[in-house]
């Protein structure tokens, strides 16, 4: 890479933030592409403690159900990018809810509705369940929850009551993601950070992305994680066409 593109991709760091940058280095440097990284990593052991083997962690067998009663399994999101997150019966309050209902729709969810027909997003799909604000599955849909959701389109947001254990259940920085805890600094409810967190799944499973579902900014770089994601997608499809 040369200097020039170094110096401007500092440039961008400083006043930007990582995740455009990131953007801009894949759309910059078509050699140099940068892919997400697996999460979620899960080492096996010698008798001594060394590490001997890893293996990524893939979304294991599942069943949600989604709020029209239709369920959601394993082979439901095979061949699809899912952005998983919770919901609260107390969305889309931003105050009560561990995602930023409004903030998530205008920033993200709307481009992915656009560009459908297009075939950019039209294999994204998002999974939201309903918890309480601790993460606790929560299996009574209120109706103003119902209401509010409504005039979301159901074809690509999968709202649905289950367990969230097995899709959030990854390690995560030496510790089952699921346990980590809430941050109230960062506007965060409850006491858990999955409930405020955003997740990016490949189309074969893996865990690719973690950001916060509730402020502007990380809403914005998780949809560049998506973006990059997608390029990933492109350029396997194209080597594989040649």
């Amino acid at each position: 890479m040369g200097s020039g593109i170094k110096r401007v991709g500092i440039v961008l760091l400083i006043f930007l933030g990582p995740g455009l940058v990131i953007l801009f280095i894949a759309k910059s440097c078509d050699n140099h592409f940068i892919e997400l990284p697996y999460l979620g990593w899960e080492y096996t052991l010698d008798s001594s403690g060394k590490k001997i083997d890893s293996t990524a962690y893939n979304i294991p067998e599942f069943t949600l159900t989604k709020f029209d009663g239709t369920p959601i399994t394993r082979d439901s999101i095979r061949g699809k990018f899912i952005i998983l997150s919770t919901l609260q019966n107390t969305c889309p309050t931003l105050e009560e809810c561990g995602m930023g209902v409004y903030l998530f729709n205008e920033l993200l969810f709307q481009k992915i509705v656009e560009n459908q027909g297009k075939n950019r997003y039209g294999n994204v799909k998002v999974i939201s369940i309903l918890t309480d604000i601790n993460g606790n599955p929560d299996t009574v849909i209120s109706e103003s929850l119902r209401q509010e959701m409504a005039i979301y389109n159901q074809s690509i947001w999968w709202m649905a009551t289950g367990d969230p254990s097995p899709l959030f259940s990854f390690n995560y920085y030496g510790d089952n993601f699921m346990n980590h805890p809430a941050s109230n600094k960062d506007g965060e409810v409850g006491t858990k950070a999955f409930v405020n967190s955003l997740v990016l799944i490949d189309d074969k499973g893996f865990i690719r992305g973690v950001s916060g579902a509730k402020r502007d900014t990380d809403i914005r770089n998780f949809f560049d994680m998506l973006k990059l994601l997608k390029k990933e997608e492109f350029k396997a499809n194209r080597a594989k066409n040649k």
